[in-house]
């Protein structure tokens, strides 16, 4: 299963398998993952190897991982658009931890974090007097409106 001589990196290795596992439907959206130690047994590597492959796909945004809790497959969000003003001002960045509670859904456990790690934030400010919005990156999709000049 993993080949040490193949050039891949091992955790790299990990993580394109347990993606597998997600792609199959072995691990359904929702479903929690086994544990790093259980993971480690499963694929005869270390638990620091088995958390880069958990960080890795993390960050793709395939899982989601919970303090204490563990590690389990991200569903597929839809993205409602939003229609960005001509002149906004729009920044990409991580959330605070205050906007991580903040912006987390319902089923995302607040009490853990809210937000799940690896989601950015859009900040916009429509205008110089205007309040600023935070919408997560995940659950938008921004749309700009060229503005149309007559020549």
């Amino acid at each position: 299963m993993i080949d040490y001589s193949s050039g891949v990196p091992v955790y790299r290795q990990v993580a394109n398998a347990i993606r597998s596992e997600i792609t199959s439907g072995r691990y359904a959206p929702g479903a929690w993952l086994p544990s790093e130690a259980q993971l480690a047994q499963m694929y005869g590597v270390g638990r620091d190897t088995v958390r880069e492959a958990l960080a890795y796909l993390r960050a793709e945004g395939q899982i989601t991982t919970v303090r204490k809790r563990g590690s389990m497959v991200a569903g597929k969000p839809t993205r409602e658009p939003y229609h960005v003003p001509v002149g906004a001002r729009v920044i990409t960045r991580m959330p605070t931890p205050e906007e991580r509670r903040d912006l987390a859904a319902p089923g995302e456990l607040r009490e853990f974090g809210g937000l799940p790690e690896g989601v950015p934030v859009f900040e916009i400010t429509p205008g110089p007097r205007k309040h600023r919005r935070v919408l997560r990156g995940d659950r938008v999709e921004l749309v700009f409106n060229a503005q149309l000049t007559d020549e």
